[in-house]
């Protein structure tokens, strides 16, 4: 493990804590830190969050009361890494949403603001893919002005904190890749 914690007055945090972060992969999941790597997580219903790593589990730091975990190492986790999250009592075993990058190409993106994207419904809504062998829904949404969009729904107990979109730049797209999530989930 490494020393030290991203500051907690950090606007990233902040924003995220507040359910305004623009940009959750420049805060959320695997990052390289000039001493390694980082793992960050926020699940603010989890009692602790772990690591499954090539020699085991180990535990993510809570960082925050409001459930920011960490994890340090001097190695990156294997892709796609998976986590063992605890939530009253009950354990379960998921993949990091934020361990999938946003995948829409930009040449599907450059066609749908030329307003020539003939079949935009592929590119929008929710659509169940897999990714790495892993299985989930990928949601994307056209918001221009918003600040942030989230998927809510019963799995994250309809809070917009814990699954915020990454945006495509100035294409007003959001996109996030859901792993577990199967079709008919409210």
């Amino acid at each position: 493990m490494l020393s030290g914690s991203p500051d907690l007055k950090d606007p990233l945090v902040e924003a995220l804590l507040a359910a305004r972060l623009h940009d959750p992969f420049r805060l959320l999941g695997l990052q390289q830190a000039p001493e390694g790597w980082r793992l960050l997580v926020f699940n603010p219903r989890a009692d602790a969050v772990r690591l499954r790593i090539a020699g085991g589990i180990v535990p993510l730091e809570r960082i925050h009361p409001a459930g920011l975990f960490e994890w340090r190492g001097i190695k990156p986790p294997g892709s796609p890494y998976a986590l063992s999250v605890t939530e009253d009592g009950r354990v379960r075993e998921m993949h990091d949403p934020y361990a999938f990058a946003p995948a829409l190409s930009g040449h599907d993106l450059y066609l749908f603001n030329e307003g020539r994207l003939r079949q935009a419904w592929r590119m929008l809504g929710s659509h169940a893919q897999q990714r790495d062998g892993i299985a989930g829904v990928r949601f994307a949404v056209w918001a221009p002005n918003a600040e942030r969009v989230s998927v809510v729904g019963e799995f994250n107990g309809w809070d917009g904190r814990v699954h915020p979109m990454g945006t495509h730049g100035s294409s007003g797209v959001w996109e996030l890749f859901i792993p577990g999530l199967a079709g008919g989930e409210l």
